[in-house]
């Protein structure tokens, strides 16, 4: 066993996952949150077969499966006409062909179905109020300073997202690269019994923006996520909208649509940004996980996937490796490729999503004449996925 644990930049989804992959690989690690408390915040996230096989490789699916919501289908309209061009069923035919369900949950049940596995765990150690701000490799261990409180760990897993810090002083790059679009949420309460309209997935494809809605809370509440061609001029990188400003992008819509956007407050607006992909994100004793690694574009929303894949790849490295360098290289050489893959799909949808015109027309109609099992056919690279298998 190794004198120190693990230490893990960020108490999110990457991070909490990461501790929970390592310790069932007999490692002990301490995750170090910058916040006084972990987060209860956020919006809705999608749970993918592949994600929902991670988390039972993680042994977290349990505790979080009673907070998620089995939505009915995937459906793609069009935005001004509201005419449906695809319409994915998400029952038991589904599941066969994937061998796992899709679901939707918000991003705090998620958070804390993983945080209550964590804190299970006898070699789990979780310390709020520190941030991590200084690292460094001493050969045989990695010091840390956190919350103004030194510290020895075995290695260091940046989990602490897109802005990351641990990634700043790894590799020494520049800041996330910033998209020309703009991206709003909302989270409003919906009638009950949930009308059926809103029980699935819903992509709006509009000329120049683009609209998700689905349910979460157990169908109490709708996530409405909007993306819209722009340039991002705030400071920062998120800050409060208003209805108006963001109804103001999309104005000749489907009444459907146009009444999600019309009831649904208040909203959040952030800077759409990724990662490009890299030809690394390991040095040594330390590497990253998640958005930290390989952020991308919400537009395949995979991004919590991508995390606890992360999690039980770096989970089976850790244990089959001769030391926890190589176990770092070999996770990083097995995920590099599919993690760039998303972020230049995502990047490519966002551009087939807004598109005008022609494109638009011939868009439209090649959804519209797809076969909906050959549909999924060309998802099966992302659903299909088994990291204890990768």
């Amino acid at each position: 066993m190794p004198a120190h644990p693990i230490l893990i930049a960020g108490g999110g989804i990457a991070g909490i996952a990461g501790a929970l992959g390592l310790a069932r690989s007999g490692r002990e690690c301490r995750v170090l949150e910058q916040a006084n408390a972990f987060e209860t915040v956020g919006a809705g996230l999608q749970i993918g077969p592949n994600a929902v096989r991670a988390l039972k490789l993680l042994d977290a699916w349990d505790s979080i499966a009673p907070t998620s919501f089995a939505p009915s289908a995937i459906v793609i309209r069009d935005g001004r006409s509201g005419r449906i061009l695809q319409e994915i069923r998400l029952g038991g035919e589904f599941e066969r062909r994937f061998g796992e369900p899709y679901r939707v949950i918000h991003r705090a049940d998620l958070l804390a179905g993983l945080i209550a596995r964590a804190t299970a765990h006898s070699g789990i150690e979780m310390v709020t109020g520190a941030r991590v701000e200084q690292s460094a490799d001493k050969g045989g261990y990695v010091e840390v300073t956190a919350g103004g409180r030194a510290m020895r760990g075995e290695a260091l897993l940046g989990a602490d997202g897109i802005r990351s810090a641990v990634r700043a002083n790894l590799l020494g790059d520049s800041r996330p690269e910033l998209h020309r679009h703009i991206l709003y949420r909302a989270l409003t309460p919906v009638e009950q019994p949930l009308p059926a309209k809103l029980s699935a997935v819903t992509l709006w494809l509009c000329r120049n923006g683009h609209v998700v809605h689905y349910p979460v809370r157990g169908g109490s509440a709708l996530n409405v996520v909007a993306a819209v061609n722009g340039a991002w001029t705030d400071q920062g990188w998120s800050s409060p909208a208003d209805r108006q400003e963001v109804m103001a992008h999309f104005t000749r819509v489907d009444q459907d649509l146009f009444q999600i956007l019309a009831v649904s407050s208040p909203w959040l607006k952030w800077a759409a940004a990724d990662r490009a992909p890299g030809a690394g994100w390991s040095r040594n004793r330390a590497t990253l996980i998640g958005d930290a690694a390989h952020a991308a574009l919400p537009y395949l929303a995979q991004g919590a996937a991508m995390a606890l894949e992360d999690a039980v790849v770096l989970s089976r490295c850790t244990r089959q490796a001769d030391s926890i360098a190589t176990a770092f290289l070999a996770y990083e050489r097995l995920r590099q490729p599919r993690t760039a893959r998303i972020v230049r799909d995502s990047r490519r949808l966002g551009r087939l999503y807004h598109a005008g015109g022609a494109l638009r027309v011939v868009r439209n109609a090649l959804l519209r004449l797809s076969d909906p099992a050959g549909f999924l056919d060309r998802l099966a690279w992302i659903y299909d996925f088994d990291p204890a298998a990768a």
